[in-house]
C-alpha cells in the first residue's frame, strides 16, 4: 500500500506523535529535572525557577527592591530568584561575600557595565587585574586622601546654601538639588571645576543619560549574552542601549577634561591631577584611557549615589520632625561652642556627633542608594547558609 500523507490515520499518527512529545517534554521539565535541579529546595516564584525572564521584567518594571523584601518576607532568608541565581538576606553572609579577600567573583551581570573598556574597577570581574588597578588609586580614595579636598568641598557647599537661601520662599525638588549639588561636588574635586548645575538650576540633559544607563543596565544584565549581540550588531543596526551612555558621553566629558588639562593646569590639587600622576609613574599599565575611565566612573557612581543618600537624609529628617529638631538641637549646641560655622562642618567635628551619625546611618539603611542586588559567583566548594547548601557555580 502506497504511502499517503494526506490519509486520516496518517494525520491521526502525526498528531499522537506532537501529543507525546509534549507530555513528554512536560514530564522531563516538571518531573524529572527538578529532581536534578541543585536549587530545587530553595523557594521563590515559579518562572523564576525556569529561565532569567522574571528577573528581567521586574528590572525593567524598576520595582525590585520592594519585590525582594517581599519574597524575603514570604519565603525567608534565601531566594531564588533565576535557574542558577538565588538572594540571600542575612546579616552574617555579608562579610563572607562581599569581605575583603573573599572568594566570591563578580558575576557574568557586571560585564555589560565594562563593556569593552580595559580599565574598570567597578565592573573587572578577574580578581588579580582588580586588585593590580586597585592599587594605583587607593592612596587617591584613601581617608587621608579624600579629607584634602574638604576646603573644595565646603566651597561648594557654601555656593550651594546661598542658592537655596535665594529661593526660601519657593516650594522646590530638594531631591532634584541635591542631585545638582552631588554634581557640582564631583566636578570639584575631579575637575577643579563645578558643572554649573547650581548656579543655572538644571542639570543640561546629563541626569536623563544616566539614569537611561542605570535602567538599561539593570535588565540587559541579567541576560549579558544579549548585550554581546547587540554590540556585535551594532555596526549594522545603530545602538538601541542605553547603558552604552556610560561609555560615551561620560568618556566624552572626561576626555575634554584630560585634553584641557594638558595645555591648562588645574586651580587647586584634584583627582584628575593624581590619575594623570599615576599615569606618569606607570603609562603602561595606567594608560590614557585608564585616566579617562576613573573620571568617568567618578561621575557617574560618586555623584549619583551621593545624592541619593542626601535626598533620602533629608526626606526622612521632614518626615520625622522630631528626630529634625532634636538634630538641630546637636547642630546648634557644636555651634554656640564654635566648632562648626554656619557652612563650614569639619570632617573631624561630624564624626563626632553622635546623633547626625545616627541619622545619616539609619538613612543609608531605610533607602540604600544601591536598589538592587551586585551578584557574585560562588566558588566550586559551595556555600553553606542557614542550613541551605549553595552549589558552586550559582550566583
Amino acid at each position: 500500500m502506497p504511502f499517503d500523507p494526506s490519509s486520516p490515520s496518517f494525520e491521526s499518527l502525526n498528531s499522537f506523535n506532537v501529543i507525546s512529545v509534549g507530555l513528554l517534554t512536560a514530564v522531563v521539565i516538571l518531573v524529572i529535572l527538578p529532581f536534578r535541579d541543585p536549587l530545587a529546595s530553595v523557594p521563590g516564584p515559579f518562572w523564576a525557577r525556569w529561565s532569567p525572564a522574571w528577573m528581567v521584567y521586574h528590572a525593567l518594571k524598576g520595582d525590585m527592591h520592594r519585590e525582594m523584601i517581599q519574597l524575603h518576607d514570604k519565603y525567608g532568608s534565601i531566594v531564588r530568584t533565576g535557574p542558577y541565581e538565588v538572594s540571600i538576606a542575612d546579616p552574617d553572609a555579608i562579610q563572607l561575600i562581599y569581605g575583603a579577600g573573599a572568594s566570591f567573583k563578580k558575576s557574568d551581570w557586571y560585564s555589560v557595565w565594562q563593556g569593552r573598556r580595559k580599565f574598570d574597577l567597578f565592573a573587572e570581574r578577574d580578581a588579580s587585574v582588580h586588585s593590580t588597578n586597585r592599587r594605583f588609586v587607593n592612596s587617591i580614595y584613601s581617608f587621608s586622601g579624600l579629607l584634602e579636598f574638604e576646603p573644595y568641598l565646603d566651597n561648594v557647599l557654601s555656593v550651594f546654601l546661598s542658592r537655596l537661601s535665594q529661593m526660601d520662599t519657593q516650594r522646590i525638588d530638594m531631591g532634584y538639588w541635591a542631585q545638582l549639588f552631588a554634581f557640582d561636588v564631583i566636578g570639584e574635586l575631579t575637575f577643579s571645576k563645578r558643572f554649573g548645575f547650581i548656579d543655572e538650576g538644571t542639570d543640561k540633559g546629563t541626569f536623563v543619560h544616566i539614569d537611561g544607563a542605570l535602567q538599561s543596565a539593570a535588565w540587559i544584565g541579567q541576560v549579558p549574552w544579549l548585550y554581546w549581540v547587540h554590540d556585535w550588531l551594532s555596526p549594522w543596526i545603530g545602538n538601541h542601549l542605553k547603558i552604552t551612555n556610560r561609555h560615551g558621553l561620560l568618556r566624552e566629558i572626561s576626555a575634554r577634561e584630560v585634553s584641557q588639562r594638558n595645555s591648562v593646569p588645574s586651580s587647586h590639587p584634584d583627582m584628575l591631577d593624581k590619575f594623570m600622576d599615576v599615569h606618569r609613574n606607570h603609562p603602561g599599565q595606567f594608560d590614557n584611557a585608564a585616566v579617562m575611565s576613573m573620571a568617568a566612573s567618578n561621575i557617574f557612581a560618586g555623584s549619583d549615589t551621593t545624592a541619593i543618600s542626601i535626598g533620602a537624609i533629608l526626606y526622612y529628617l521632614c518626615k520625622y520632625p522630631q528626630h529634625k529638631e532634636k538634630l538641630m538641637e546637636e547642630i546648634f549646641a557644636e555651634a554656640d561652642a564654635g566648632r562648626i560655622g554656619r557652612t563650614n562642618v569639619p570632617y573631624k567635628v561630624a564624626r563626632d556627633m553622635p546623633y547626625l551619625q545616627a541619622c545619616i546611618q539609619e538613612g543609608l539603611r531605610c533607602h540604600p542608594a544601591v536598589g538592587m542586588s551586585l551578584p557574585r559567583v560562588v566558588p566550586p566548594g559551595g556555600l553553606a547558609v542557614n542550613g541551605v547548601h549553595i552549589p558552586g557555580g550559582v550566583s
